[in-house]
């Protein structure tokens, strides 16, 4: 599995964007999912401040409905 540190953290904002979710969106859809993460830690992964676990990557994905090949940059 990919390094969560090599991840593409510019796409959860355009995710949000296109879909109009706020932070607090995003972290209460990973909450229902039994992922407890406040609106802050989405908002620091969106501006690149701290990375998500890998293993939160794959549901973050799910959640926004995309693949997980979204978050990482073409080789």
């Amino acid at each position: 599995m990919e390094s969560a540190s090599r991840y593409d953290y510019t796409q959860i904002g355009k995710l949000q964007e296109f879909l109009g979710w706020s932070n607090q969106d995003v972290s209460e859809k990973l909450k229902v999912l039994k992922i407890d993460v406040s609106d802050q830690t989405i908002a620091n992964w969106r501006n690149g401040v701290t990375n998500p676990d890998a293993d939160i990557l794959p549901v973050l994905a799910a959640v926004f409905g995309v693949g997980i090949e979204r978050f990482y940059p073409e080789k």
